[in-house]
């Protein structure tokens, strides 16, 4: 999907069904947009979505069709619509090139190839939508067979897709604990070499004690063989110091249920356990837009609250800032009521309670 963004100087992009959500069945693959905004997608704009819906209503979601925003939909009405307003401007997006690559058929959901830009960034023009054409038509060839063949295989690699969007380490195990598949920050920790790695049967391992003085293997295996009745909290943890400094993993595992998405085959290719991996010293702090949109701060108002959960005195996130103490206190007197916090320590709870895990 970055080929393809790149491709059309963009580096944006979805290959998703944009009127059946994950949940339901459907399929979404992106580049450059963040989880957190496919899943207010999802479960908040789906269904507010101007372009796709304007597409369907005037017969223009056709196979192989290449739709442009601004022939769905007026230049203003789209930037006063909902959608634009409170999501797409959220994340850098007013400008869409969409390729039909289905248009819903039994077993062949609507499926669309959407190229976006920034709305200060060109409109996407008749050479993008005759590439557009071309990409389209090859993208709809491998996803047919795809889909034809097995459903249920491209929904898990969409969902395997999903974690490698994700901050922190994800590793599936079968019931051997053995791994089967991890993501792209897993990956990460494990070409470290500082602290995990994956041993010669293919079982996740330490090189550094943990907490409890066990190996990771043994903790592993201890959660194997507790029934899951009694198993503990799932914040419980092991604890696996890195070769380097102070720090350490926090490694949780979970049990899957039988019911879950990822069975397939034989025991040893179907995921009964999913562990996760985080530094608790490494965390990604909400964006000032996501803060902004969320709680209706300025960006400026966004900016202090974020630096006051860095830490510091008032005195400390001005100089950070560059700004006058008197200017910090103004925003946080302003950032109180729309938080609905009455203290510090409070609003910085607020705002590392959004912040994300990561390794």
């Amino acid at each position: 999907m970055s080929q393809v963004a790149a491709s059309f100087g963009s580096s944006k992009g979805l290959l998703f069904t944009p009127f059946l959500a994950p949940q339901q069945g459907g399929l979404i693959f992106a580049v450059g947009i963040e989880e957190s905004a496919l899943q207010l997608w999802a479960s908040s704009y789906i269904d507010k979505d101007i372009l796709a819906l304007r597409a369907q209503a005037r017969g223009m979601w056709r196979k192989g069709e290449v739709l442009l925003d601004q022939e769905l939909v007026p230049r203003r009405e789209f930037l006063a619509s909902p959608f634009y307003k409170e999501f797409l401007s959220k994340i850098g997006m007013g400008r869409v090139c969409v390729g039909i690559v289905f248009e819903g058929t039994p077993g062949l959901p609507a499926t669309s190839l959407s190229i976006f830009r920034d709305a200060c960034e060109p409109a996407f023009d008749e050479s993008d939508a005759k590439w557009m054409k071309l990409v389209a038509a090859h993208i709809s060839r491998g996803l047919g067979l795809m889909q034809r063949l097995d459903t249920a295989r491209l929904q898990n690699t969409s969902l395997l897709a999903s974690f490698d969007r994700l901050a922190f380490g994800v590793v599936l195990l079968n019931a051997e604990m053995q791994v089967l598949h991890h993501n792209d920050a897993a990956r990460k920790v494990l070409e470290r070499r500082d602290g995990i790695f994956i041993g010669a049967n293919r079982q996740l391992e330490n090189s550094s004690g943990t907490g409890g003085g066990k190996s990771l293997s043994s903790w592993l295996a201890k959660v194997r063989d507790t029934p899951t009745a009694e198993q503990g909290h799932f914040l419980e943890e092991c604890r696996v110091l890195r070769n380097v400094g102070k720090r350490h993993y926090a490694v949780q595992c979970a049990d899957v249920l039988a019911a879950s998405p990822w069975t397939a085959g034989s025991d040893s290719d179907t995921v009964r356990y999913i562990v996760f991996i985080v530094d608790p010293a490494a965390l990604q702090l909400p964006s000032t837009s996501r803060l902004a949109g969320l709680f209706g701060l300025t960006p400026s108002q966004a900016r202090v609250a974020r630096e006051f959960s860095k830490g510091g005195t008032y005195e400390q996130v001005a100089r950070r800032m560059r700004i006058a103490v008197e200017t910090v206190r103004s925003h946080v007197k302003d950032i109180y009521p729309k938080t609905r916090v009455n203290r510090q320590a409070d609003l910085v709870r607020l705002v590392l309670s959004l912040a994300q895990s990561a390794v």
